[in-house]
């Protein structure tokens, strides 16, 4: 097996190597699962017992979200351990994608009539995915860039694909999900999501062998490493231990007693006040751990080389600065679906209606012809070596074609035209999916340093809040509905879409460049630390908005998440040479 996958050996699709497209389309599938689920999830929450949902207020369902946001990106740094030490990136995988597909399952079945209340299911499913994206994602990314030899230009190229295939999974799986989620069954909503998870993992597992020896083997035992090697690696003293095992603790506390008051919908076991204040024990607890860790990691960098500290240094300050975007673009989920849902003209008429059939019918059809493009491609480059892989994919977008074929017939055919809640949660994925390829080659002939990027990301996110800002400004504080023209909708997605391929493929190209080789899956895991921590802020901003809302109208709440994020990109911007000579020669 060749240490990477992109060696003369191997053959190359697109200037890029065939495992590549492989890992498109197997993080397609899982974040149709996730995307697709995540369309749903607050709208059942809320939806009325008699609509088949749980009518949870909202500030119940948006706990219950930045929870399982912030959870799935906490895990990676479990799967980014194992990885590192003990399975390899590819095992990891697909250990991950299994449990994914057992979660959904749980899911789907957690609303038989089976005499009994199957609610201890549906949070079990919700665990199991958690649980299995912890240990996919990272290494998804991991073997992306241990596909490439350290020093390749090719790579933030192959991570804006890469997140192409992202996209796509979460436009196809918004697009289905959501519209059988909302029309059809909920339950059968969530177990399309598994299916097609189910089918990645056996397109994933069959091809395994092409990723390349880096990205399938573990880094050494330490038994194997000389002295000198082994001090280079920072081994964990016993101080460094007790401090994880003291920062997990009361991590992990803080962790249960949310969820129990989410889950039971208000038991604290926990007092609610501390020494007198109104503020919470569980949140003094998290505030601890965040101290702890922070000693912690303080600590460990001091006793890195020089070049290695400061490049560390760096992807933990860009990591920070994301939390600032992913807490604000997070509202997709929560504040924008339910602006959607409730404050949103969603009914079109004459020719708007027309012509809303006309641009749903293009939407849904042009970028599954373009990703059956890619599997012909893909077809035609490993039919002899990995035909069951190539078999399983074949087979899954038959099926999909099938399903957005009878959606977009039923859409065209109607009388009405009704806009899907959900489906305004496409238009994220499907501009990623347009406009990857021109940033790619936007990256490739124009020389941008990290920093700037990162400012130009922010700024566009905080754009695209400006177009809901002025958009709410009709809506009157204290209002439970409206009918606001979607377009602000529109142009808050596609600003929204802009700033996050400034932002996230070049994030994790950055992490793959400046982490050290060996650590490379862990370092992905604390990445996406840092992202579930934004997970969880953007829950609980989404907490308090009917609060905000009731104040200063929803206006005022999206004008928030403007200034913001632009704040945020200008620090960012004016750390832009300190930040490149810490980079040490990665970003000339």
């Amino acid at each position: 097996m060749s240490t990477y996958a992109n060696e003369n050996t191997q053959q190359h699709i697109l200037g890029h190597p065939i495992g590549l497209f492989v890992l498109f389309f197997t993080e397609m599938w899982e974040r149709f699962s996730y995307y697709g689920m995540r369309a749903l999830l607050i709208l059942f929450l809320v939806a009325k017992i008699g609509e088949g949902g749980w009518e949870w207020t909202r500030p119940e369902a948006y706990a219950l979200y930045g929870w399982y946001v912030m959870l799935v990106y906490f895990m990676p740094l479990l799967g980014g351990w194992l990885a590192d030490h003990k399975w390899g990136h590819v095992k990891t995988v697909v250990v991950g994608a299994s449990i994914i597909t057992l979660g959904h399952a749980s899911m789907a079945v957690s609303d038989l009539q089976i005499g009994m209340n199957l609610k201890f299911v549906f949070y079990l499913g919700l665990f199991f995915i958690v649980l299995g994206t912890g240990l996919f994602k990272p290494n998804m990314s991991s073997i992306v860039g241990k596909m490439y030899p350290p020093d390749s230009e090719k790579k933030d190229g192959a991570y804006t694909i890469f997140y192409m295939g992202v996209n796509a999974g979460a436009f196809i799986g918004t697009l289905l999900v959501g519209w059988i989620g909302e029309h059809f069954s909920w339950t059968w909503g969530f177990g399309l999501a598994g299916i097609f998870m189910f089918f990645g993992l056996l397109q994933f597992y069959f091809a395994r062998s092409v990723f390349g020896k880096a990205a399938s083997e573990p880094k050494p035992k330490e038994i194997n490493l000389t002295p000198e090697e082994r001090e280079r690696n920072v081994p964990f003293t016993q101080v460094d231990k007790l401090l994880v095992f003291l920062g997990g603790v009361l991590a992990i506390t803080w962790i249960v007693e949310g969820i129990t008051a989410v889950v039971t919908r208000g038991f604290h076991f926990l007092p609610e006040t501390f020494m007198g204040y109104k503020l919470s024990v569980g949140f003094v607890l998290f505030l601890l751990s965040l101290v702890v860790f922070i000693v912690l990691g303080i600590s460990r960098l001091q006793r890195f080389e020089h070049v290695e500290r400061d490049r560390l240094k760096v992807v933990f300050l860009i990591a920070f600065f994301v939390i600032f975007f992913w807490a604000s673009f997070e509202q997709a989920g929560t504040t924008m679906n339910i602006f959607a849902k409730d404050y949103t003209n969603r009914t079109l008429v004459g020719n708007w209606g027309l012509f809303y059939k006309i641009i749903d019918f293009i939407l849904s059809i042009a970028p599954m012809l373009v990703l059956t493009w890619v599997i012909v491609k893909l077809g035609k480059a490993i039919i002899k070596k990995f035909p069951l892989t190539i078999l399983f994919t074949s087979i899954s977008f038959l099926i999909i074609w099938g399903l957005v074929i009878f959606r977009v017939y039923g859409k065209v055919t109607s009388t009405s035209a009704l806009v899907d809640t959900s489906w305004f949660q496409i238009l994220n994925p499907f501009f990623i999916i347009v406009l990857a390829p021109l940033y790619s080659r936007f990256w490739e002939k124009y020389t941008f340093s990290g920093p700037q990027k990162f400012f130009g990301g922010l700024t566009l996110l905080a754009a695209g809040f400006g177009m809901l800002a002025i958009g709410a400004s009709t809506i009157p504080a204290g209002a439970k509905t409206a009918s606001v023209s979607m377009i602000w909708l529109l142009l808050a997605y596609f600003l929204h879409t802009m700033g996050e391929l400034a932002i996230s493929p070049v994030g994790l190209s950055y992490v793959s460049k400046l982490a050290p080789a060996r650590m490379l899956g862990f370092m992905f895991g604390i990445w996406y630390v840092f992202t579930g921590l934004a997970g969880k802020l953007a829950g609980v901003f989404a907490e308090y908005s009917d609060g905000i809302a009731e104040k200063v109208g929803f206006s005022g709440f999206f004008l928030i998440f403007t200034i913001i994020p632009f704040i945020a990109g200008l620090v960012m911007l004016s750390l832009n040479k300190p930040i490149k000579r810490m980079m040490h020669g990665i970003d000339k």
